[in-house]
């Protein structure tokens, strides 16, 4: 499924649909980091790295759920987890003492910040329901994400604990109490 391609997130959803009729649990993990390669950097700020980053880091979990919603409200106890990154929390880029304060990749920073207040809108407008949502840093893992990532980052996405694997809120949730964390694993 191509997340940037509606038409492709439409007919995902259609499959599943047909296959399963419901979701019970759908994990937004398509993420790009274009302005780890762009050798073409005009200004801080970009408008070309902003576009390509929004539409899948952005605009991609969106369609997603948008699609998958229906299904994911037929299911028993429905989960939606968002792959998002400490990088997106205001927190960290605000602080000097955080190991993130030095990076600056804005397009992608700020991706994972929309990320994440798309995470807390929709936990409010499921509140009543039985879903749950929340946003999950996975931490540095061997990835395709940026260069360097295979080779220097300390954790294969198969080595992950398997307890990191599930969403853990700070906080026990009961049904009335937003769902959304940033969680990191």
């Amino acid at each position: 499924m191509d997340v940037t391609d509606p038409a492709s997130v439409r007919a995902a959803a259609a499959e599943v649909s047909e296959r399963l009729g419901h979701l019970d649990v759908l994990v937004n993990n398509a993420g790009i980091l274009p302005e780890a390669t762009n050798a073409d950097v005009k200004e801080v700020l970009d408008l070309a790295m902003f576009e390509q980053t929004y539409a899948t880091n952005v605009l991609g979990p969106v369609a997603v759920v948008e699609a998958f919603l229906p299904l994911i409200r037929k299911s028993p106890a429905g989960r939606i987890v968002n792959v998002s990154s400490t990088v997106g929390s205001l927190a960290h880029q605000t602080d000097p003492n955080s190991p993130w304060y030095s990076m600056v990749v804005p397009a992608y920073q700020s991706s994972k910040a929309a990320l994440n207040a798309i995470t807390i809108v929709l936990s409010k407008a499921l509140a009543d329901t039985s879903i749950k949502v929340t946003s999950v840093c996975p931490g540095w893992v061997q990835t395709e994400l940026a260069p360097g990532n295979k080779e220097q980052a300390p954790v294969t996405p198969r080595r992950l604990p398997r307890s990191s694997l599930r969403p853990r809120p700070s906080v026990p949730l009961t049904r009335r109490e937003p769902s959304s964390t940033l969680t990191d694993l």
